[in-house]
């Protein structure tokens, strides 16, 4: 398969180690691109491990299997490195989206039609978590991650209200604490909030704002209060397909997100973009996965690929 990879930057010099000559670098800054000798993306191994789908999206790691969504198929399925095709986890699904695990390992779904929040076990099947904020109904549930205290964070624009009539007038960003019920509204003024991650310490969110094609931060408190809101980077790019979907970490603390384009690696403290990676159909979500979480697993309308890097994967939709 033919891969196309381009590196993006503006003034990165001194923060990649081993880059190319100063002319070089030079030259490519001058064209928008910058290379890099020893990119976190390695070139030449994006491979497709799954095909035949309609839209997958919600790609998360238990372990030892990728989960992920067929949206229009209304089906959850289970992909299992070892034995080939994935196989259905769960169907109906609500046209869920985005998934996680809770701090018991049970999968959380963000789901379209029924606008609500969601976990699912073999045992017990579907149950709601939460679908109504301040008595009025949830949009479509898009994202969610969880931190380490079991405090559950989400999106809900409303790509997946169908026929149903809004009840809520924004797009909202969650925090929930599941014990207490207590939800905070962290943001409700960014158009199409959509994929979410928290840093390695667990004190700023990062969400992608579809709408704008760009990735915002927050800091975090105990509670899930959110202050300090800022524009982390815009990664809008003329002529290149594709948006700003799903997010991830790696424990470095550089942010892993779907963008215009492909796949695009940025470093939030200084609000550079590393790297840009195509992929051969417009990406919509990415997962961490592999026994040492050092492979990204992307989802992309009928498919879902495989790439190695040369970094390590955290949060709570990577297991192992």
């Amino acid at each position: 398969m033919t891969k196309a990879w381009m590196w993006i930057g503006a003034a990165a010099a001194g923060l990649l180690a081993n880059a190319a000559p100063a002319q070089e670098q030079a030259e490519a800054a001058a064209q928008g691109t910058l290379v890099v000798a020893n990119p976190r993306l390695v070139e030449g191994t994006m491979e497709l491990v799954a095909t035949g789908y309609t839209f997958t999206e919600g790609p998360a790691w238990d372990g030892a299997r990728l989960i992920f969504s067929d949206i229009p198929g209304n089906t959850v399925y289970a992909y299992t490195p070892a034995e080939g095709a994935p196989k259905v986890l769960y169907t109906p699904s609500a046209n869920a989206n985005g998934h996680t695990f809770d701090l018991g390992g049970h999968l959380l779904n963000a789901e379209h039609a029924s606008g609500a929040l969601t976990r699912w076990t073999p045992e017990a099947g579907r149950q709601v978590v939460v679908e109504a904020f301040e008595g009025k109904h949830l949009n479509s549930p898009n994202d969610v991650v969880v931190r380490s205290d079991g405090m559950i964070f989400f999106t809900d624009p409303p790509y997946g209200l169908g026929q149903r009539t809004a009840d809520i007038a924004f797009s909202g960003v969650f925090a929930l604490n599941e014990v207490s019920g207590r939800m905070v509204l962290i943001d409700e003024a960014l158009a199409r909030p959509n994929g979410l991650a928290l840093a390695p310490d667990e004190t700023v969110l990062y969400v992608g704002d579809t709408a704008s094609q760009s990735l915002w931060a927050y800091d975090i408190a105990a509670d899930g209060s959110a202050s300090g809101k800022r524009l982390v980077i815009d990664l809008t790019a003329a002529g290149q397909s594709g948006n700003v979907d799903g997010v991830r970490v790696d424990s470095a603390g550089l942010v892993y997100l779907t963008c215009p384009g492909g796949i695009c690696v940025v470093d939030p403290a200084q609000g550079v973009l590393l790297e840009r990676m195509a992929v051969p159909k417009r990406a919509t979500n990415l997962a961490w996965g592999g026994s040492e979480l050092s492979e990204l697993y992307i989802t992309a309308q009928s498919d879902v690929y495989r790439v190695k890097t040369r970094a390590r994967g955290i949060g709570s939709s990577s297991r192992r």
